[in-house]
Parts: C-alpha cells; structure tokens; sequence
C-alpha cells in the first residue's frame, strides 16, 4: 500500500469479495505460480490479478496473485508448495480473510513429478506413477522405484 497526493492510503490490487489470495511470492516467483494456475483448465478462465515486485519487511520484495474462484485443486495447492514453500494461501469471503495456509515443503510428492533417471520403471511402465520421499537434505527427494536422489529444482513437474 501507498499513499496519493493527499496522503491517503492507495491499494496497489484491490480487494477481492470471494477467492483467493496468494501472498509472500518470492519476487520473480509470481509468473510460475499465474502459469501453474492457468496449467488447470476449471481455472482458465478466473479473473486474476498479478501484483510484482511488492516492499516486504519478510522477503525484502514479494509478488502476489489473487484469483477470484470458489474453490482451488488440492494437486495445484501440493504444485505450488513445491514451487513456493513459504507461500501463504488466503481464503477470501466477503472481503475478508477466512482462513489461511501457509505452504510448506511435503515430506512425500505422489503423481506431481517425473522421475529424471530415464531407466526408471516409472518412465518404462505407463500405469507406474511415480513417488518420491523427502532426503536428508532440505530439497532433495528420492525415487521410491529406482533409489536416485534428486535435487526439488531437477524434478520435472506434471502439470494437468
């Protein structure tokens, strides 16, 4: 928020009634998390309002999105906590805040990845989906199937 000529206060994206609101984006991060959001065809159409490049006293700048729908997918909300751990996803009725979740890293990511190693069996066989738990490092996650570790940023996310 700033303030006009006259010193009142100006809102930069304006209130939503009903939605969502997507807030402390990393700066630069807020492009990917619009395309993951318009990757799933019930939400091409919602009105979304892009904020970029915001002053946090958290992340020093932030993006921020809002999105004026009912309803979000669970598989877009575990697509954006690994694309954004720390991102926190408002609720919005009647202008107000109703509930909030901050994202966080899963310990497990099932059906939202592909396995990197071209002989894994998940690659080989169509009906194997393919799972990954969390590694002893902050972001590396290992192939339930074939063992290789992978760094988060190595995972080819599936989009819908």
């Amino acid at each position: 928020m700033s303030t006009d000529k006259n010193s009142n206060p100006v809102l930069h994206i304006p209130k939503i009634e009903e939605g969502f609101v997507f807030d402390h984006i990393p700066a630069g991060l807020g492009p990917r998390v619009l395309e993951l959001l318009r990757s799933y065809p019930e939400l091409a159409e919602a009105v979304v309002t892009v904020g970029l490049n915001y002053r946090s006293g958290k992340l020093g700048s932030k993006d921020m999105l809002k999105i004026e729908v009912t309803d979000l997918p669970e598989s877009l909300i575990r697509l954006i906590s690994l694309v954004g751990p720390g991102i926190t996803i408002k609720k919005i009725s009647g202008f107000e805040v109703v509930r909030k979740l901050g994202l966080e890293l899963p310990d497990a990511i099932d059906n939202l990845a592909r396995c990197r190693n071209p002989n894994c069996v998940t690659n080989t066989e169509r009906h194997v989906a393919a799972r990954f738990e969390r590694s002893g490092k902050a972001a590396s996650y290992r192939c339930l199937f074939c063992e290789r570790v992978f760094d988060l940023k190595e995972l080819e996310l599936l989009l819908p």
